[in-house]
């Protein structure tokens, strides 16, 4: 059987996204996989996000959906993201559109603005 997310789910998981700072390194497909499987836990079912990817268990974590790694150890924490230029040090919020800053032009970095244990 071949199923697509709802519009609803989708936007709940792009919200929990974008609140970690996942956002822009999740794929359409990854958000999709999200989406499903939190709406199979809504249906009572247990599903299990099987992937390496840190962002995707760091968004399933957030959403509360299980899920477990195959070559990896896999997430220790729930990583809160915030970008920033490693040139001038200006910080950008974990949405923010733009690849590179805006007042210098280097390309943007990633650090952990916080983050809680599992």
């Amino acid at each position: 059987m071949v199923r697509t997310p709802r519009n609803s789910s989708l936007q709940e998981v792009r919200e929990a996204s974008r609140r970690v700072g996942d956002a822009r390194y999740l794929s359409e497909a990854d958000l999709q996989v999200l989406a499903l499987a939190l709406e199979l836990k809504r249906a009572g079912l247990h599903p299990l996000i099987v992937t390496d990817d840190y962002s995707i268990q760091n968004v399933a974590n957030q959403i509360g959906v299980n899920f477990t790694s195959l070559m990896t150890y896999g997430i220790r924490f729930r990583f809160n993201w915030i970008l920033y230029c490693p040139a001038c040090h200006r910080k950008y919020p974990s949405d923010y559109k733009f690849k590179s800053c805006e007042v210098c032009g280097t390309k943007l970095k990633r650090k952990p603005l916080r983050k809680t244990p599992l």
